[in-house]
């Protein structure tokens, strides 16, 4: 009787043990970035500026400088939706560019875009059309863009709906204006909004229990406003702070690659110099291999 028990025993630790395998398939930690594969020493040199569909003055106003990922002392001016010129700053202290004040300052001053970590996977938001941003993983660059009128969200480090994001960087006006302030109402809650100054929205928010109204442009009794837009919160942890999940394929051993998920809709493989990891979009957005990007599933394909 007693090898019975033991039979019994062991088919029960079997079956926990398949449980758990599969349960714990996706959090298999992602190769760190020392950990290199053999033959894979023909590394491609990934180009944001040339060599991609995305084009970085796409939106931008004629005569707006855009900052140059990797280094702060350069700067890309845009004219007619296209790549004017590509220049650094050359002051003998001014020497570092400030994208939100657009001039060249000292080291100390200049507000620089984040530089990608080797360590880590990351993303930052790039230009001032809300719409493009930067995916690093092994300390490599890549220039990403939401579409069909998404937002990239900073919390999130991903594409996401207007609702859930505060990005009004391209409703302010780069002209200085002493005489018109612009006011602008926050997209995602209805006690936040923003002054418009140099270009840059400033972030205010009303006292507790008023919200912002667009027509006095000032802050006033919620029954007097009519706002709805106080998004739900959601726990989407950004990609820095979740566990990293090794691609459950085999990723070319050069280049920036993004492949459809095999099972899941909502999941896609992202490719770095053979390195894969599975990522995530945001809830109620799919994949789509023709733009490479999360979006709506009714715009997939299209």
């Amino acid at each position: 009787m007693k090898w019975l028990m033991y039979l019994g025993l062991l088919v029960l630790l079997l079956l926990i043990d398949n449980v758990w395998g599969a349960d714990n398939e996706d959090l298999v930690v992602a190769p760190s970035p020392n950990d290199d594969r053999e033959g894979e020493d023909d590394i491609s040199m990934y180009d944001m500026y040339n060599n991609t569909d995305i084009n970085i003055c796409a939106n931008v106003v004629n005569g707006t400088y855009l900052p140059y990922i990797g280094n702060c002392n350069s700067w890309i001016e845009c004219e007619n939706e296209s790549i004017k010129e590509i220049g650094k700053c050359l002051g003998a202290n001014s020497t570092f560019f400030d994208p939100r004040f657009q001039v060249c300052t000292y080291e100390s001053e200049a507000q620089c875009l984040p530089t990608c970590s080797a360590n880590s996977l990351s993303s930052f938001c790039y230009d001032k059309t809300c719409t493009k941003y930067v995916l690093c993983y092994y300390g490599r660059p890549v220039l990403r863009q939401c579409h069909d009128g998404l937002q990239y969200n900073n919390v999130t480090d991903r594409c996401d709906f207007p609702e859930y994001v505060d990005c009004v960087a391209n409703d302010c006006s780069v002209t200085v204006q002493p005489d018109d302030i612009i006011y602008l109402k926050s997209k995602a809650r209805c006690d936040k909004y923003f002054i418009c100054s140099n270009g840059w929205p400033w972030e205010q928010e009303c006292s507790p229990g008023l919200y912002y109204n667009p027509e006095c442009k000032c802050c006033d009794f919620a029954k007097n406003v009519n706002c709805t837009n106080n998004a739900v919160v959601r726990n989407i942890q950004p990609y820095y702070r979740s566990p990293l999940r090794r691609a459950d394929i085999e990723c070319p051993s050069a280049g920036v690659h993004f492949y459809p998920h095999k099972f899941r809709q909502d999941n896609y493989y992202y490719c770095v110099d053979g390195h894969g990891l599975t990522l995530d979009c945001t809830p109620g957005l799919h994949f789509d291999p023709k733009v490479m990007e999360c979006r709506e599933p009714k715009f997939v394909g299209s």
